[in-house]
């Protein structure tokens, strides 16, 4: 039975995807709002869950549909697995509960409980454990035959959305809400590796039937695919527009289908299948509708795919013949362009001839060159190359050129991710220290690579002395190679640009250096391909910032052939994204602006950290008033000419400064002010010899940006307020009494210490909850395996600090404690008392919690500023003016969020009409909320206004109706809004303004089972 309408864009059906031969019983209609989607071991039977509650499995042989009943108290059921041998379901809810199903004798029973909501569950090979992944972050793993709990742990913040079990049941996978893939042990939950790279949640991940693949899925509608023995990324694949939230091997581990968010009338959307081999996308199911979870599942034994919609009046589950031959045997993908990027750094201080290298290696003449402010970024090569699978790929390197004033070291920091090659660069004829800097880079190399985890590239880096030509090598060539080995350089280079000397060897060992192979492929659409080579000629062409509607317009002026493609919008959308994720391009969080110049917010940002530095009072801050006026010094020929777009580039600056805790915004007597900690040149009165030390932590990394984070985010926590600050030292007032504080001495360049000290008010408690924060700081934040904790020991008496080796001799004695050597009046313990772990483990949960919100409060804040200055609303508020003190309100709890509300009192001058206003914005307002309150009717009544919000809808923009407090029953909607879910500001759960939310920006709350 050929199905009708199913392909609205397409004449023929996609390759490989019979259509044809579908039979009747191959369609379930009726289906519920389904999650997820699963056939049984044999085949035999097709299990759904969903959002009504209800268990569902219908027999595929005898089309017959079977309920298996509801969990106690849910109404959403938001996983399910099967029994890898029996037609046994396990399923798992939003209350929490865990149940199995018995289909053979219609028993079912309850295997697990808990408090925090259940997203997915999956069964062990074995068929005794069952994984379940919850809401807040924590992974369960359950007996699934007596029941109870066998292990527990946080394993990601945020949501759990999916995890599955190794073929040998020893390793699990998981994924969650803050972007990574993590590997865990089978039993006890062990972190064996922790997989990065998608820029939002990963929203499942599918393990290919051999268990040598891992391949991911995430709301930055890309799919990446790791080596789950080596951990390593192998592929990228593009091309979706939306979140992709579902990924599905094939039971040979051939092919691989991808199911991304479609809605009405967008034809890009719904279900891709990609060739294994080659990472080819071979076939393409566009959906009438399609989103939230799960919704894919390839038959156990014949070649079927099941595939949920959720369609205008019905929800279904199709089924399709795949003819796998065929597939295989495509030549090649449907528009797929393959590629890899190489990202090759050049690092050093200033002055020392980096940017002249950068240009004789990337092709171009030499020239004197100033102190590069900012970054560079230049093509150093591009050529097809064959690739494993077959065929070729574009291998594309870049060579970026970083800054090296001490003031962008903080902000490089940020630029140090997937480096395949790096070249530290030094001044050889420095007569005082010509490894200045070397240090430092190689220890932000090594720290970057230990945020990036397991699934870092392999890395090369040399030690390359430029401007050799002046009198060569002015230290020994045994000190050199010294320092080569001693920080594990891969070799040492001794050029000139300006005389080409080893130039040619250089950029050879380059090449040689990109370990291709183990960089991942990207399998990309060729209408990607064109996308990003337009905005790389716009780039080039000095282009500073332009809306997507402006960049999009320009697309299609050139490619006239794609301007008739329905889909063209979202894919130039996506693919903006995709060249921001690489750092090329940059999409500016307010007025629908593109900065194609990212490297001028490097510059700003910098130019605002000098500032701060050169502070006459050495207090380190600059106000906000001058950052955003731009009244700081800065390169002329660094400044955007344009007084609006350097406005808009300020804010944007300042933003990022906050959003990455470099700096800190204060509210002081004279304003408000940016604080940049590390950046304070007034010593402490006491320094170095502070009273109270009790503990050292000796750590390794970029010492300055590790200490500046920890002083922004120990004073955003709600158990320390800020006291003081001076240079490399900080001191808080704990909000139960007592001072705490951190000093950092640097011992070398990238190794330090730093020292905690308390007066005597700090409590026990207080000094384990203030330990603890710091110490999983240094654990996250310096290179693995540099840290180390040492008490210091202090008479209480005079004072006398034991020196080191003594406390470690009479430990090695078995001592407890020692009489002080100095007074011999007191004894001095030489063991720390035991701290309650559990009290100070809640403590830090709270502080990282309080330290996010008030980092995201004052970055939210300056993104607000952003909003009005190019008048980007999100939402228009229309109400009944009677009821304008709660909806008031309302927008103001928005503003706090960084959503701008359009509020008529707030936008329209007395005296005019609000509906003249709006319509000149209505085409760029991304929503509307309807306010039904306890006054009656309100202004959405009148034609005009019913107008306004048609035309929103028409946009397919959301109209969020809200029922305000004090409204009894439940009114009667104007039909228009009757179409629409409501908000009820009447109901404690869910939380509604979380609702709001959600419909505004389309960010589902993390509590919810969806997306």
């Amino acid at each position: 039975m050929k199905r009708r309408g199913l392909f609205r864009s397409a004449q023929v059906p996609p390759p490989g995807i019979d259509l044809s031969g579908l039979k009747p019983q191959y369609s379930f209609l009726d289906a519920p709002d389904a999650f997820d989607i699963a056939w049984s071991a044999d085949g035999t039977l097709l299990a759904v869950s969903g959002t009504r509650g209800e268990v569902i499995a219908w027999s595929a042989d005898a089309n017959s549909r079977r309920s298996l009943g509801r969990h106690e108290t849910s109404v959403e059921v938001t996983g399910l697995s099967w029994h890898p041998d029996l037609n046994t379901l396990a399923t798992g809810a939003d209350d929490g509960t865990v149940y199995v199903w018995d289909l053979a004798t219609d028993a079912s029973r309850r295997v697990g409980t808990s408090v925090v909501p259940v997203r997915n569950v999956a069964w062990s090979p074995d068929g005794h454990r069952l994984a379940a992944t919850h809401t807040d972050g924590a992974v369960s793993i359950m007996n699934a035959v007596q029941g109870g709990l066998l292990a527990r742990a946080q394993v990601h913040k945020g949501t759990v959305y999916a995890a599955r079990w190794s073929a040998d049941g020893r390793t699990l996978v998981t994924c969650g809400a803050d972007g990574a893939v993590n590997v865990l042990d089978g039993g006890d939950l062990r972190l064996l590796g922790r997989l990065t790279g998608h820029t939002g949640k990963v929203l499942d991940v599918a393990l290919s039937p051999d268990g040598s693949l891992i391949a991911s899925s995430g709301a930055d509608s890309t799919i990446r695919v790791w080596d789950l023995v080596r951990q390593t990324e192998t592929a990228i694949l593009e091309g979706h527009v939306k979140s992709v939230f579902a990924v599905r091997f094939s039971p040979d581990g051939g092919f691989l289908a991808s199911a991304s968010t479609a809605q009405y009338g967008t034809v890009r959307g719904g279900v891709w299948i990609w060739r294994c081999r080659d990472w080819a996308r071979v076939a393409e199911l566009p959906r009438d509708r399609f989103d939230g979870a799960g919704g894919l599942a390839f038959h156990p034994s014949r070649p079927l795919l099941a595939v949920k919609e959720l369609g205008p009046l019905q929800h279904r589950i199709d089924c399709y013949e795949i003819d796998y031959g065929l597939l295989d045997g495509t030549a090649a993908g449907r528009g797929s362009h393959r590629y890899g990027n190489a990202k090759v750094v050049l690092l050093g201080d200033t002055g020392v001839g980096k940017s002249g290298l950068g240009l004789v290696l990337s092709g171009q003449q030499y020239r004197p060159t100033d102190s590069t402010h900012g970054r560079n970024v230049w093509t150093l090569d591009a050529e097809e190359a064959p690739v494993s699978g077959g065929g070729t790929a574009t291998r594309e390197v870049l060579l970026w050129d970083l800054a090296g004033q001490p003031g962008y070291r903080l902000i490089h920091q940020l630029h140090l991710n997937e480096v395949a090659v790096a070249l530290v660069v030094f001044d050889s004829r420095s007569e005082t220290d010509p490894f200045a800097g070397v240090k430092y880079w190689v220890r932000a190399l090594a720290q970057a690579r230990r945020l990036e985890g397991a699934g870092a590239f392999p890395l090369k880096a040399y030690l390359v002395a430029a401007r050799a030509d002046r009198g060569g090598v002015g230290v020994t060539a045994d000190r050199v190679m010294a320092m080569v080995e001693d920080l594990g350089l891969d070799g040492f280079f001794e050029t000139s640009a300006k005389e080409g000397w080893q130039i040619t060897h250089l950029a050879q060992a380059i090449r040689d250096g990109i370990a291709w192979d183990a960089l991942p492929t990207i399998s990309s659409s060729v209408l990607f391909e064109s996308i990003k080579q337009f905005l790389l000629e716009e780039k080039q062409q000095g282009r500073l910032l332009a809306t997507v509607d402006d960049l999009f317009r320009g697309f299609r002026r050139v490619h006239t052939d794609e301007a008739s493609d329905s889909g063209l919008r979202p894919s130039f959308e996506t693919c903006v994204g995709r060249m921001e994720s690489r750092g090329l391009i940059r999409r500016l969080q307010f007025g629908d602006l593109v900065l194609l110049q990212p490297e001028l917010l490097d510059a700003y940002a910098s130019a605002m950290v000098q500032s701060a530095r050169a502070e006459p009072d050495g207090l380190g801050f600059i106000a906000e008033e001058i950052a955003l006026a731009g009244r700081f010094r800065l390169p002329e020929q660094e400044r955007v000419l344009d007084p609006a777009q350097e406005k808009l580039l300020l804010i944007a600056t300042v933003e990022e400064l906050l959003r990455h805790e470099i700096a800190l915004k204060e509210v002081t007597d004279r304003g408000v002010d940016l604080v940049f900690p590390s950046q304070f040149t007034k010593e402490r009165p006491d320094a170095p010899d502070i009273p109270g030390k009790e503990v050292i932590f000796a750590f390794e990394g970029p010492l300055h940006s590790v200490y500046a984070t920890l002083a922004v985010r120990l004073s955003h926590s709600t158990l320390f307020e800020r006291q003081a600050m001076w240079q490399n030292a900080a001191s808080y007032k704990a909000t139960v009494g007592g001072i705490c504080g951190i000093h950092l001495r640097e011992v070398e360049e990238g190794r330090g210490e730093l020292v905690l000290f308390y007066d005597e008010r700090a409590s026990r408690a207080v000094r384990s909850q203030f330990e603890t924060y710091v110490a999983g700081h240094l654990q996250l934040r310096g290179l693995p395996g540099t840290l180390t904790r040492r008490a210091i020991k202090t008479c209480s008496g005079c004072g006398f600090i034991l020196p080191d080796d003594l406390v470690l001799r009479r430990l090695d004695r078995g001592a407890t404690s020692i009489r002080c050597p100095a007074c011999e009046e007191t004894g001095i313990p030489l063991t720390d008392e035991p701290a309650d772990v559990t009290v100070a483990d809640v403590a830090v949960a709270e502080m990282n919690r309080s330290a996010d919100e008030r980092r995201d409060q004052n970055a939210a804040a300056l993104l607000l500023k952003g909003k009005i200055e190019t008048a980007d609303f999100d939402v228009f508020l229309c109400y009944n003016s009677r009821d304008r003190e709660q909806v008031t309100r309302i927008g103001g709890r928005l503003k706090e969020r960084g959503i701008l509300p359009w509020l008529d009192v707030w936008e329209i001058r007395p005296g005019t009409r609000w509906q003249q206003d709006l319509r000149r914005r209505i085409k760029s307002i991304k929503s509307a909320a309807v306010f039904i309150g306890p006054t009656g009717a309100g202004p959405w009544q009148e034609l005009e206004v019913e107008s306004l919000l048609a035309e929103i809808a028409r946009r397919h923009r959301p109209i969020i109706p809200v029922i305000l407090d004090g409204r009894q029953g439940r009114p009667r909607l104007p039909a228009f809004l009757d179409l629409w879910h409501v908000v009820d500001m009447r109901e404690a759960e869910p939380d509604p303004f979380g609702q709001l939310l959600w419909g505004i920006t389309g960010d589902r709350p993390e509590h919810h089972g969806q997306l």
